[in-house]
């Protein structure tokens, strides 16, 4: 018999075996009524025909899609956000060697995300949801938990409790950032962060902050910028820190994205970075690397944490209580070529500047956030 492999029906494996179809039928569904003579006839008719059962009659009868599903917010930053797209990378390699597959969609503002969550759920297009970028106070985590919706979230909300997720303590990696830079000289220390309507952000600026204070640094509210998600939203940035009477010697930003635009203003203005400004990043993006100059990051494998928190729903979906599912991970400092000791007081920073930025035209547009 020459058939596509799919197009076999259960109908031609009994005709093949010469057995009623019920018999496979119960072969397949792992029944132990069956004599092992016959058993093994089928499962070798099986095999030699191409049969696969149906998925949508198995998950019918399981109650399961073998999809999950994930809703990207849009609208904090403009163009496509690396680190994402690295995290949804290593969640669809996780489902596929599971052999489930993955939903993605985007919402652009808090209503359409949860209309869209609504929606999915209705259609019974997933089995449970990856929910990340989480929010401080987070409707879709609220609605989940409410409605008692498989999910597992990439981050935390304000109220971590009642829920699976999977987080990297970013106050205490932008802490551990601040002392770093401390112990290299660098005393005024520049914060390039972004909407903290996401938890990650205000965790981060918190993190800066008590970095600061334990090494009894005066914070300075001139020294904090926060800027949209995206290397214009770096360049405006740095341009406007580097531009202070008092610039700050180091930059420490949310996103590798906002450090490689704070590289790039540094470039444009004839800075080094590493040298003449130091310039941290957060994500560990494989780009990183092969910057012109290197740059120096805090790392959290995005595949990783796409592949893990897959692996988390999966445990949620197969009845593990999802408040045991709570995981708590730290960053790792990479140093690269961005960073360094500072070259130049404030002061003497501040007067190459204003030389520089008087006499030349930049390339890069103010970014800030609304």
């Amino acid at each position: 018999m020459s058939r596509l492999r799919g197009s076999v029906t259960i109908d031609d494996v009994a005709r093949h075996v010469g057995v009623a179809k019920g018999t496979v039928s119960r072969v397949l569904n792992n029944y132990t009524d069956i004599s092992d003579d016959t058993r093994k006839r089928i499962l070798k008719a099986v095999n030699d025909l191409g049969y696969q059962p149906s998925a949508t009659a198995r998950n019918l009868k399981r109650g399961r899609q073998d999809t999950l599903g994930i809703v990207i917010p849009v609208g904090h930053g403009s163009g496509a956000d690396p680190f994402l797209a690295e995290f949804i990378d290593g969640i669809a390699r996780a489902l596929d060697e599971l052999g489930l597959d993955l939903l993605v969609t985007t919402a652009h503002s808090r209503d359409h995300m949860i209309e869209t969550h609504k929606r999915l759920i209705a259609r019974r297009k997933v089995d449970g949801f990856i929910v990340t970028r989480t929010e401080v106070d987070d409707p879709r985590i609220a609605y989940l938990k409410e409605h008692n919706f498989p999910f597992v979230a990439h981050g935390r909300t304000s109220d971590p409790t009642g829920y699976a997720w999977f987080d990297i303590d970013n106050a205490a990696a932008f802490a551990d950032g601040v002392r770093h830079l401390y112990s290299l000289g660098h005393e005024r220390i520049g914060f390039v962060g972004s909407s903290l309507d996401l938890n990650f952000a205000l965790q981060r600026r918190q993190g800066y902050r008590k970095g600061l204070e334990t090494l009894g640094l005066a914070h300075d509210p001139d020294l904090e910028t926060l800027q949209v998600f995206s290397e214009k939203g770096g360049f405006a940035g740095a341009r406007e820190l580097l531009s202070l009477d008092r610039p700050p010697t180091a930059l420490i930003c949310v996103t590798d994205a906002l450090a490689i635009g704070a590289v790039q203003f540094c470039r444009e203005i004839g800075l080094k970075a590493g040298s003449d400004v130091t310039v941290i990043g957060y994500d560990g993006l494989p780009v990183g690397e092969y910057l012109d100059t290197p740059l120096t990051t805090f790392s959290q494998s995005a595949q990783e944490a796409g592949a893990r928190v897959a692996r988390m729903l999966i445990q949620v979906l197969d009845g593990k209580d999802p408040t045991s599912l709570q995981a708590l991970a730290q960053a790792n400092l990479i140093r690269r070529a961005s960073d360094g000791a500072p070259s130049m007081t404030p002061e003497a920073l501040a007067g190459v500047l204003r030389d520089r930025l008087n006499s030349q035209p930049l390339s890069g547009n103010k970014g800030e956030i609304a």
